[in-house]
Formats: structure tokens, C-alpha cells, sequence
């Protein structure tokens, strides 16, 4: 019965529909790799907290608390600091990592190694010095 006596306008609902889930968070944003293309030549310093990809051509120096990558198509002249080293092209300059270095097949690496752990795949080709050691700074 409605206010007044009067009956109400509209029948009370005995179920009424369950609410509607939450939505779920949005996902984190995934860490994305800085690219640089084949047709990219960069001459300076780089430094950078994210992943790097090298397609192109560097001359310089590069620094990372992440991944340093130098693709197959990479041509680096520089020395290059980071958490972890992946080389699949070729580098002219010393590396020092403080987690892991690796060069793939295709890779070549003339320079000095100072890593916590070292790979070197049958075929690639390195010139120079390597030093294992625990943890170090990049």
C-alpha cells in the first residue's frame, strides 16, 4: 500500500537483479622496448631505465639498468653498460653487465667482457677480454 492509502503504482519486485560485478583493474602496462630501426644512426650517449632494442647504427656511448639488445642488423661502436647484454649483430667496445652477456651466433663482439655470467653461442665471434665477476653496478 502507497502513502495515503492509496496502492502503489508499481509492484514490489521480491527478486530484484543482482548488481553487476566490479570491473576488474586495468591491466599493469608491460614494459616496451625502445627500437631503434636499421635506418637509424644515432651518434651521442644514451641512457635509459627501459629496454633497448638496436637495429641500427650507434656510435657512443650506452647506458641501462635493463636489457641492452644489438640485433642482428645492429652496428654499435660504443661501450655498453647494462643489467643484461644480448648481441646478434656487431659491437666495437667494451661491455660490462651486471647480470648476464650474451652473444648469439650471428653475433660479433670486439671488446673486453666484464659480466656476472657469460654466453657465447658456437659460431659467433669475439675478440678481447672477459672477466666473470658477481654483481657489479651498471
Amino acid at each position: 500500500m502507497g502513502l495515503f492509502g492509496k496502492p502503489d503504482p508499481k509492484p514490489a519486485n521480491e527478486n530484484p537483479a543482482p548488481a553487476p560485478a566490479p570491473l576488474p583493474p586495468p591491466p599493469k602496462p608491460q614494459a616496451k622496448s625502445t627500437v631503434m630501426g636499421e635506418k637509424t644512426r644515432y651518434v651521442g650517449k644514451i641512457e635509459t631505465d627501459e629496454p633497448l632494442l638496436i637495429q641500427g647504427k650507434v656510435e657512443g656511448e650506452i647506458r641501462s639498468t635493463s636489457e641492452v639488445e644489438v640485433g642482428e642488423s645492429g652496428d654499435v661502436k660504443a661501450n655498453i653498460a647494462g643489467r643484461s647484454i644480448v648481441i646478434s649483430g656487431r659491437v666495437t667496445g667494451d661491455c660490462s653487465a651486471s647480470d648476464r652477456l650474451e652473444i648469439r651466433a650471428s653475433g660479433k663482439l670486439n671488446g673486453s667482457i666484464k659480466a656476472a655470467r657469460i654466453a657465447i653461442a658456437d659460431g659467433a665471434e669475439f675478440k678481447g677480454t672477459s672477466q666473470m665477476a658477481g654483481a657489479t653496478k651498471s
